[in-house]
């Protein structure tokens, strides 16, 4: 727990001065090397992260793709979700060449794990990076992590207390139904509380339809993305994806929930933004 508990500080001290100089570069890079690293974890869990020619184009796309919001925020947003989109299915079809290169010794199932999880990586971070720059995007991108970040803590600290039945044990033994509620209870309390401090301090009006929608869905989708995580390590037989944060396991372990959330966030506010 001690352990936990420094790591848990020293990544505190890290991300407050990204988050709060998220309008400069830094963010974006912040966020590559993130989604970077989370793909090395999950090409390592489909044992491809030594293997060039899956490994290379994955980590030139995961490096690349946070960084893109940055640079077309004051040209045109629908070229950049274009060339966005162009590049996944590009790498859609060179896994598929690689396949027929390899004459079956590329297992397809493989592939389409690798596809799919990547893919899922990429428009996470790449999520957290345009709703950034988005209009109100300053206080927009911040509900992704306070959703995440919260719902986690409270499911956590209500499971611990009053936690009975168990939620689904075959993928996460330690959570519980109590724990899920609880967080799906305190996170909606957090964004709408947040919502109101925004409108009371600052020039932006919220949208308290929009932000009750996000604090009913994103806590419970953020239990799905941690579950599903989850899954996959189960299937895989490993425990943490990587020790890069002592006490915590990896990237993927710590920001399971958060890519699931910031995809379904970007999704919600393009149709029916939170602030204006």
């Amino acid at each position: 727990m001690k352990v936990r508990i420094i790591t848990g500080i020293c990544m505190g001290a890290v991300m407050i001065p990204v988050l709060l100089f998220s309008q400069y570069i830094i963010y974006p890079i912040f966020l590559s090397l993130l989604c970077l690293m989370a793909t090395y974890e999950m090409l390592k869990v489909f044992k491809k992260e030594r293997r060039p020619e899956i490994a290379v184009p994955s980590f030139l796309l995961a490096a690349s793709y946070p960084m893109i919001p940055f640079f077309i925020r004051n040209i045109d947003w629908q070229l950049g979700f274009v060339i966005m989109a162009l590049g996944i299915c590009l790498y859609m079809i060179y896994l598929f060449a690689m396949c027929v290169a390899h004459k079956g010794r590329m297992l397809l199932v493989e592939v389409f794990s690798t596809f799919t999880t990547v893919t899922y990586i990429l428009i996470g971070f790449s999520a957290l990076s345009i709703i950034r720059y988005l209009p109100f995007g300053e206080y927009e991108f911040l509900l992704i992590f306070f959703t995440a970040w919260g719902c986690d803590i409270f499911a956590y600290f209500v499971g611990t207390f009053i936690g009975k039945h168990k939620l689904i044990v075959e993928v996460s033994p330690k959570k519980t139904v109590e724990g899920a509620i609880g967080g799906v209870v305190c996170t909606f309390a957090i964004i709408m509380l947040y919502g109101f401090l925004i409108e009371r301090f600052t020039d932006a009006n919220a949208n308290y339809i929009a932000l009750a929608i996000l604090g009913l869905v994103l806590p419970v989708i953020s239990q799905i993305g941690d579950l599903f995580a989850s899954l996959i390590k189960r299937e895989a037989g490993i425990k943490d994806y990587s020790n890069l944060f002592p006490g915590h396991g990896g990237v993927m372990d710590r920001f399971d929930s958060m890519i699931a959330v910031a995809i379904t966030t970007l999704m919600i506010t393009m149709i029916l933004p939170p602030f204006h």
